[in-house]
């Protein structure tokens, strides 16, 4: 493929899915027996659409890519945005290259979901939320699942056509505990009343941990919910993989992200406060999270007021707080609360041992700080640690102290 028509549309259709990254403006030389999609290292690939080109684009970011083995990793959908292109490469030279453009995001989804020969059924999955988030029932936004399972066997008289034709399709799954299930061929198989999840644990926003579960417990399992927002959520091996806000498709990558944070040091606190603004992110509510590095000691209190701090006890909010919490650290919190404590209007203050200091605080930042509120509050407490901005729109970006550099700030993260 031309290298130019290459990253055209990558640059327009590609770089989306990806929050943060970028296609360097050099190409690698390439042969016909370099792999068509292969790691350059550990925060570069390369990618090609024939064996034949003699070049790979590099696509890169900061944060280091997903391992091989772990589910969700760039490269599945590389590998699937690669393998369309190829089989488009001819009709693209033509006067439908906008036409057949338009609706490749979604089929790239479906390609770096599916099993392999699937990927049909599931886009018509994807079409079926998408024609339900522009509709109405009873007035409402209609919620959805729709979950497949390759090992089940169907009924060979109803299909997802014959039921999601009829009206009363849009509202037999309510998108939290509750999914119709298809077989490979899309024939009906089941409702399911999911169980809520036991651990409290995941890659994927809370009230939607039931059916991350779901697909866990089979492999190739894959399940599709609408929410009344609009967006479409895609869960497999039970993780959030894909979302699509605002008729964008982006991927969610969890561990390379989780591990990017640097701050804490610990781990679990790590996931905990990642989950969190995931939670934050889907439930819409905003967050500001701040955490306090090991080095910091105390420089935290002058911009957080004594009224706001938990262990001074001099407002009502401190006061009851203290209370909720019972001195538990952060990650030893309900996912439930975790969430409810970040959307108080203000920002949550942890140290690096996930010990709470400050719910709903409202920081003394700098003069001249750009941005928005919740920006500037991420930014003020980054300079300590790592400052965590959700907005209102979901979208989240951390902030830390670039290395070397104290009073310089870096992009930690950004996700959607």
């Amino acid at each position: 493929m031309d290298e130019a028509l290459l990253r055209e549309i990558s640059e327009k259709y590609l770089l989306p899915f990806f929050s943060g990254a970028t296609i360097n403006s050099t190409t690698q030389s390439s042969s016909s027996s370099d792999k068509l999609v292969a790691f350059l290292d550990p925060q570069v690939i390369g990618y090609k659409v024939h064996r034949a080109d003699a070049y790979r684009l590099q696509f890169r970011r900061d944060q280091p890519f997903a391992k091989t083995r772990d589910p969700a990793r760039e490269t599945r959908v590389i590998e699937a945005f690669v393998e369309i292109l190829g089989g488009m490469s001819q009709a693209l030279k033509g006067d439908l290259k906008d036409d057949l453009l338009s609706t490749f995001q979604r089929r790239v989804v479906a390609h770096a979901l599916a099993e392999r020969g699937e990927a049909k059924n599931l886009l018509a999955v994807i079409d079926q939320m998408a024609l339900w988030g522009t509709r109405l029932y009873e007035g409402a936004p209609i919620a959805s699942a729709i979950g497949l399972d390759p090992e089940n066997h169907g009924s060979s008289t109803i299909s997802l056509a014959s039921v999601t034709r009829n009206d009363f399709g849009a509202v037999l799954s309510n998108g939290f505990d509750t999914l119709l299930v298809f077989d490979g061929e899309l024939r009906f198989a089941r409702h399911e009343v999911l169980e809520p999840s036991v651990s409290g644990n995941g890659t994927c926003p809370w009230r939607h941990a039931a059916i991350a579960e779901w697909t866990r417990k089979r492999d190739g399992r894959v399940a599709v919910v609408l929410n009344r927002l609009g967006e479409i959520l895609a869960f497999r091996d039970g993780q959030l993989l894909f979302a699509r806000r605002g008729g964008v498709w982006h991927f969610l990558t969890h561990d390379p992200v989780i591990r990017q944070m640097g701050v804490p040091k610990n781990e679990t606190i790590r996931r905990a406060i990642y989950e969190t603004a995931l939670d934050a992110s889907f439930a819409r509510t905003g967050a500001c999270l701040g955490v306090i590095g090991a080095g910091a000691g105390r420089s935290w209190e002058g911009m957080v007021s004594e009224h706001d701090r938990l262990t001074l006890s001099l407002s009502d909010k401190a006061r009851t707080i203290s209370k909720i919490i019972r001195g538990r650290e952060f990650h030893n919190l309900e996912r439930t609360l975790r969430q409810e404590l970040v959307a108080i209007d203000g920002a949550t203050v942890i140290n690096h041992q996930g010990e709470v200091l400050a719910v709903g605080a409202i920081l003394k930042i700098d003069g001249g700080s750009t941005g928005g509120g919740r920006t500037a509050a991420a930014k003020t407490i980054a300079r300590l640690g790592l400052g965590i901005k959700v907005s209102q729109d979901g979208g989240i970006t951390a902030y830390r102290p670039m290395r070397g550099k104290t009073k310089n700030l870096g992009t930690a993260f950004s996700v959607m």
